[in-house]
């Protein structure tokens, strides 16, 4: 009797696209644009479809990961971009593998966040009850799932516009989004020493849980905390690990000659137990000082 060797596994070689690519997937086509974007996990194109429709393409890196792993975070993104559909966090139009590359084709904003803080001569406050309103809305859609961003930052929630194609002439309406759904997790399944923040947006629980609490949804009460802070200021502000542990962030947030600074010192509280509970609450507090301003 004879015996064979083992079928070889095939070679799968991760191929990032080009500008001006074209790719078909199903009926659909989709054009490539230019790099516009990225992180640790991903990079962002520019890219269009036949409805003429702006689209961004998310193509999910190998880095040092295995073609199973990659797989296994592109459907693990997909899924949640699929359950969490709420009109603001960023829509996603397809996904498929092309080439042993993994594609997540989302809506199109118009710039993140960052753009807005950063223009000269903005008045932050003005714009704070907009903002808060949207984003609390996602973050608690996405509560109500029982997951946790972990990961709302300037650069990851975005503004979008939208035109009413029947009427050309008519303004747009603008409204913000979260998006980058890929560390999300849920609350059950955070593991805080697997998780990869940019030091200045470290809440205090992450750095020393036994004295500040438990990690889980009140991280992204702080992290909305620190986006109103950086509107406000006009700037997004920097802060050391000693200074998250000391409070620096809500007393910054103090300081503030805004009617906002208490609903946001409140959010950026060190202690789990005296911070804001929930999106809603943060929410109508903002609400109530936009009212009595």
């Amino acid at each position: 009797m004879s015996s064979s060797a083992p079928p070889v596994p095939p070679t799968r070689t991760f191929t990032p696209p080009t500008a001006g690519e074209v790719i078909l997937y199903g009926e659909n086509r989709y054009v490539l644009g230019a790099e516009i974007g990225g992180g640790y996990f991903g990079k962002v194109y520019e890219c269009t479809d036949d409805w003429g429709n702006g689209l961004v393409a998310k193509v999910l890196l190998p880095r040092d990961r295995s073609y199973e792993a990659v797989r296994t975070d592109w459907l693990s993104e997909l899924g949640k971009l699929v359950q969490l559909r709420h009109p603001n966090i960023t829509f996603v139009h397809s996904a498929f593998e092309y080439r042993d590359t993994f594609y997540l084709v989302i809506e199109r904003c118009s710039q993140d966040l960052e753009h807005l803080i950063t223009m000269p001569g903005l008045k932050g406050d003005v714009w704070i009850p907009h903002l808060a309103r949207d984003v609390l809305q996602a973050i608690d859609f996405i509560h109500a799932w029982n997951y946790v961003h972990k990961d709302i930052h300037p650069q990851n929630v975005f503004m979008a516009y939208h035109y009413d194609r029947m009427v050309p002439g008519q303004d747009p309406v603008l409204s913000f989004k979260v998006g980058d759904l890929g560390i999300s997790r849920l609350e059950s399944e955070i593991n805080v020493f697997n998780t990869a923040l940019a030091q200045w947006m470290l809440p205090p629980e992450f750095l020393d849980s036994p004295q500040f609490g438990v990690v889980g949804r009140p991280v992204d009460i702080y992290h909305a905390g620190l986006l109103l802070l950086s509107l406000s200021l006009g700037r997004v502000p920097t802060f050391s690990r000693d200074e998250i542990l000391a409070g620096r962030p809500r007393e910054t947030a103090e300081r503030l000659n805004s009617p906002y600074a208490s609903p946001i010192a409140r959010a950026l509280r060190r202690h789990v137990s005296e911070r804001t509970s929930t999106a809603m609450a943060f929410w109508r507090e903002i609400r109530s000082a936009a009212n009595a301003a």
